[in-house]
Formats: C-alpha cells, sequence, structure tokens
C-alpha cells in the first residue's frame, strides 16, 4: 500500500510541477503561427499616396484552420492574474491545472491566429489609404452566435468585445491586429466561421484602443463609395473532448499492480 501511496503522490506532484501564473494570452506563436490575409487597395484614380477610387483586394490562401482551445490546452498548467480582464472568460475553471479559486474562470476556448493586415507600396500597384479616410471592418455574417471576437492589449489590461453583431464595425488603423476569437469549452465538435467586409470608410481613425476603434464614430462611419469592398472568411475548428477517464484507469492499473508485487 505504501509503494501505490508513492506513485500516487508522484503523479499529482507532476500534474501541478509546472503550474504558474502567466502575464499575457498565448498568442499566434503559440499556436501555430499566423495565418492572416493580406489586405491592399488598388488605385483607379489619384496617386498611390492619396487615391480617389479603387478597389479593396484581400489574398487569403489559409494553409490549415485555426483550432480554438483552452487555456489548459494552449499552456498547460497556468493561470492569470485576478485582476487580468480577460480571465473571466479565459481562466481555466477552478481546480484545472492547479488554477486557484481566485484565478479562475470560464475556460473558453479561444485562437488568435488570424487576423488583418494591411500593405501600402504604391510603387508595387498597392496605394496608401486615402486622407481623411481609413480602414473599417463589418461583421457580414457568422455561423453560431457563441463565436464572439474581442480586442486584446495586454499593456493596457484590454479585452474588449467587437463585432458583437452582424454588420457591427471597427474602424482599423491598418496595423496588424489580431483579435481574439472564442467560444464557450462546451461548444460541440466541429467548423465555425466568420465572414467580415473590408471597405474604406469616409472617416479618419481616431480611435485610442488599440488598432482598432469601436465607439460610436466607427459604428456610424459610412463607406467611401468610390471604393468596392472585399470580403473574407474565416475558418475555425473545435475538436472533439477526448474521454476524460482513460488517465484515471492507468493510475488505477498501476496502483492495483504495484499492491498485487507487494503482497
Amino acid at each position: 500500500m505504501k509503494a501505490t501511496t508513492i506513485l500516487l503522490s508522484s503523479i499529482a506532484l507532476a500534474s501541478t510541477c509546472h503550474a504558474a501564473l502567466i502575464t499575457s494570452l498565448p498568442g499566434p506563436d503559440d499556436q501555430g503561427g499566423m495565418i492572416m490575409p493580406m489586405v491592399t487597395i488598388n488605385a483607379s484614380a489619384g496617386t498611390g499616396s492619396d487615391p480617389t477610387a479603387g478597389t479593396v483586394v484581400i489574398n487569403f490562401n489559409p494553409p490549415s484552420t485555426p483550432i480554438l482551445k483552452s487555456t489548459e490546452q494552449w499552456a498547460s498548467g497556468s493561470w492569470y492574474a485576478e485582476t487580468a480582464s480577460w480571465k473571466t472568460d479565459l481562466g481555466s475553471p477552478e481546480g484545472i491545472g492547479g488554477t486557484p479559486a481566485a484565478n479562475a474562470g470560464s475556460g473558453d476556448i479561444f485562437n488568435n491566429q488570424h487576423g488583418f493586415m494591411f500593405m501600402s507600396m504604391s510603387n508595387m500597384m498597392m496605394a496608401n489609404v486615402p486622407m481623411g479616410n481609413s480602414l473599417a471592418i463589418r461583421l457580414d455574417s457568422i455561423s453560431s452566435t457563441s463565436l464572439q471576437s474581442f480586442n486584446y492589449s495586454n499593456a493596457f489590461n484590454r479585452w474588449d468585445q467587437v463585432f458583437e453583431d452582424v454588420n457591427s464595425q471597427v474602424l482599423w488603423n491598418g496595423s496588424m491586429w489580431h483579435n481574439y476569437f472564442t467560444m464557450p469549452d462546451s461548444t460541440p465538435a466541429g467548423n465555425y466561421t466568420a465572414s467580415f467586409e473590408v471597405f474604406v470608410a469616409s472617416t479618419a481613425f481616431t480611435g485610442g484602443t488599440g488598432f482598432a476603434q469601436y465607439d460610436s464614430a466607427a459604428l456610424a462611419a459610412t463607406k467611401n463609395t468610390n471604393f468596392t469592398s472585399a470580403f473574407v472568411t474565416y475558418n475555425f475548428e473545435v475538436e472533439a473532448v477526448p474521454e476524460p477517464t482513460s488517465g484515471i484507469l492507468v493510475v488505477v492499473g498501476l496502483g492495483s499492480l504495484l499492491i498485487r508485487r507487494k503482497r
């Protein structure tokens, strides 16, 4: 019986020896790399530095489908600070990976390999955003209302929901923006999609929330009809949850074997 106790204690120790507080969310590098579209503008009037008409173009050939996973899956045995604004949504439930009660959350699954990136090089037929205008991103359709998106900033402890409903939109300053996509951990396995329209808005970017602006001015921004919009669809995969009893059976089996040997 003593050998069994030692074995069980060793297994418990192994499961918690890497437990630690992490100060930022796992990002694309932790999830397998960035999978992003390239947004450009082809000018048909004006100049490359200040076009007056043109077409928004999106080049996107994803090599794989991002998988939504929990914090415990992305960074085993980790939890977030009690004051982290994303803790409530993405923090592991109490006890999972050693998560203390004060640091626990809903355990939502998430991914931010997708995002938005703009490039302008007038000498290569990629124009700038027109002066006094900005890029805008509008949620065109979504396969499940459980698929939500957030603007994240670790430095400013920011975790703000964006694209709350179909037709909601943000102004975007063109910098590489990796918004997070989340779903409840109880989401059935399968493929989920979100489609976006990227267009030129007749409103300048004045946001103070990072790369995306989502205040009343952004929500009310209208299209510059001299520029044609482009559309992109993101796909996400939710994997089936493995049976939780397999590890317990292994432990019980090893314990029984040691008991027989002791006898």
